[in-house]
């Protein structure tokens, strides 16, 4: 016990070059073992890497496999994608949701077309001038992309440094700062790739948000956290739950997303070009805001309108 604990305060100061070198060590080698096979791992490419990253915006890995594969078979260089219509980047991204991200990904294709001859590029303020890029996505292109010692902070990665370096994330104990200062210091220098898929597996599989396996992470002796009990996590996260806005008090089916996602999948199976009127969506929806969600649709480019026919862009 005596050795376990210091291990954990050696972790917790960030000073001590042994305890990130052994941190680094352990979840290197689980990762070697256990390592999530994904199509984008398996051959990398920084365009391939972009889809990715796009896709994997709240969207679990298992539903992104099949979408991704059939998105690079249509659309395999940015090249491909930024002479395409927008309309039918939405239409590939059928099953996927957050819509957004498709219109999103199409502009990006067309500005890297445009800047940099259909090359990602790999500086950070390259990509933070790309449209639609943030600082998560731009370190995410970085380490993935081009094995860069970056630190992006998906929710997974973030819950797994909190817990090391901090303890249990209810009531968060450290700020964005403060996480990806932790975070910089432990990516392992050049293989970024390698660390951060690493911790993303190990928050996707192993610490979890609701059930952490303490006993088989691999972290464990180390981890400010561990060992966690589920029970007492649950109850944490429910008395530290942030307020809740008026959207998230609805039932799924009464919210503006949903009612969103069913007009632009109605436009979807749609004949090229065609398109619907604001009264035939107002009885397909039943609502009375539709002027209003179609509004916003054309606004966030996922809808195009001429007079009462609403069609994708």
């Amino acid at each position: 016990m005596k050795s376990t604990r210091s291990k954990r305060r050696r972790t917790r100061n960030k000073s001590s070059s042994l305890a990130i070198s052994e941190v680094r060590g352990q979840l290197l080698a689980w990762y070697g073992l256990h390592g999530r096979r994904l199509p984008w791992r398996e051959r990398v490419d920084p365009y391939r890497v972009l889809v990715s990253e796009m896709m994997l915006q709240q969207t679990q890995a298992e539903r992104v496999v099949p979408k991704f594969e059939a998105f690079l078979e249509r659309f395999p260089t940015a090249g491909s994608l930024a002479s395409s219509a927008v309309a039918e980047v939405v239409r590939l991204w059928q099953g996927l949701g957050y819509n957004r991200r498709a219109v999103r990904l199409h502009a990006i294709a067309r500005a890297v077309v445009e800047r940099h001859g259909g090359e990602i590029p790999r500086e950070t303020g390259a990509l933070l001038a790309l449209p639609g890029i943030g600082r998560y996505t731009a370190a995410a292109l970085r380490a993935f992309a081009f094995n860069a010692d970056a630190a992006p902070l998906d929710t997974n990665i973030r819950r797994v440094i909190h817990r090391l370096a901090f303890g249990l994330e209810h009531p968060p104990r450290a700020g964005a700062a403060a996480l990806e200062r932790v975070a910089s210091e432990l990516v392992a220098p050049g293989r970024g790739r390698e660390w951060n898929s690493a911790l993303m597996d190990l928050g996707a599989t192993v610490c979890t948000a609701r059930a952490p396996k303490c006993l088989v992470c691999p972290l464990r002796d180390y981890c400010a956290a561990a060992p966690i009990d589920p029970l007492e996590l649950q109850a944490a996260a429910k008395a530290h739950a942030p307020a809740r806005g008026p959207q998230a008090r609805l039932k799924f089916v009464e919210t503006t997303r949903y009612a969103r996602g069913r007009i632009v999948e109605h436009l979807r199976g749609l004949p090229h070009g065609a398109g619907a009127s604001v009264a035939q969506l107002a009885d397909l929806l039943g609502r009375p805001d539709v002027s209003a969600l179609v509004a916003g649709l054309e606004r966030d480019g996922l809808a195009a309108v001429e007079g009462e026919c609403v069609r994708l862009p």
